[in-house]
């Protein structure tokens, strides 16, 4: 059997078309970005997801923070991102989030043995230049940049502890730690430091941080759950109009058992309906 050549050249793109088509359905990737105490909890999804869909691959961005992530889902730059915060009016009016996780957040420092705190005196005992440990240990507050989403939490969770802050940031000699990342590493390294802090990214992350019960309770998974912790941390999940269908699979697989058990494994609960 004969062909012309016309035929063959045809044939070839037809081919070189049905391949390209094929390899774009077997290889999709998911960039994501946003609030760095989300940064190994996403990895640890990701896999699992790619486990479950494996033509979709999850690539997380570092250091993006809340803002810088949101901003890239606003210029298409990634597919998704995960904020600490709620979006603002003018993030909202081109964009949509939905909590799809959230975890306990709490008060950590390097000291062994921090104790527990009431939640009244916690203000007092961040202002105060003479606050130690039980072992008596010196306190050393590690702050965050006046823009950073935690400082809303502890803020609005603790009575007094804006006040207190503000009061700090005139001392030159405190720290400032520009990232989630920053803050830990900054913890780890500064004997008697106090910090806030989730407990995903200690989970996930295994600094040689401890948490401090506040009111006798410590920020785990099950006092959480059952409503004797009540401090928490949600992550937005923010996407743009133009949802992508494999953003809806990985949302879909968020809510599944196999989502939540990962969810769980990193110290978050999924949200109820």
């Amino acid at each position: 059997m004969q062909f012309h050549l016309s035929t063959l050249r045809t044939a070839s793109v037809v081919v070189v078309l049905l391949g390209g088509t094929a390899g774009a359905a077997q290889a999709e990737t998911l960039r994501v970005g946003g609030t760095g105490a989300a940064t190994q909890m996403l990895q640890r999804l990701g896999a699992a997801f790619t486990a479950r869909d494996p033509g979709t691959t999850l690539e997380v961005m570092p250091s993006l923070g809340s803002t810088g992530g949101i901003a890239a889902v606003a210029d298409g730059a990634i597919d998704f991102a995960v904020s600490g915060r709620p979006l603002k009016p003018e993030e909202a009016k081109s964009l949509t989030a939905t909590v799809l996780a959230t975890t306990p957040f709490g008060l950590a420092s390097s000291n062994a043995n921090p104790g527990s705190i009431k939640r009244a005196d916690i203000a007092a005992f961040y202002r105060n230049v003479a606050s130690s440990w039980p072992d008596g240990t010196p306190v050393r507050v590690v702050l965050r940049p006046t823009s950073e989403s935690d400082n809303a939490l502890l803020a609005d969770a603790f009575p007094g502890f804006a006040a207190a802050v503000e009061q700090l940031r005139q001392r030159k000699e405190i720290p400032v730690a520009a990232t989630d990342q920053d803050n830990v590493i900054t913890a780890e390294k500064t004997a008697g430091s106090l910090i806030g802090v989730s407990l995903t990214q200690l989970l996930t992350e295994k600094p040689d941080l401890h948490f401090l019960a506040i009111d006798g309770v410590l920020p785990t998974l099950e006092n959480f759950e059952r409503g004797s912790y009540p401090y928490r941390k949600d992550f937005h999940f923010v996407f743009s109009s133009r949802e992508a269908p494999a953003v809806a699979r990985f949302i879909a697989f968020l809510r599944s058992p196999d989502g939540e058990r990962v969810l769980r494994e990193t110290g978050n609960l999924a949200p109820r309906p």
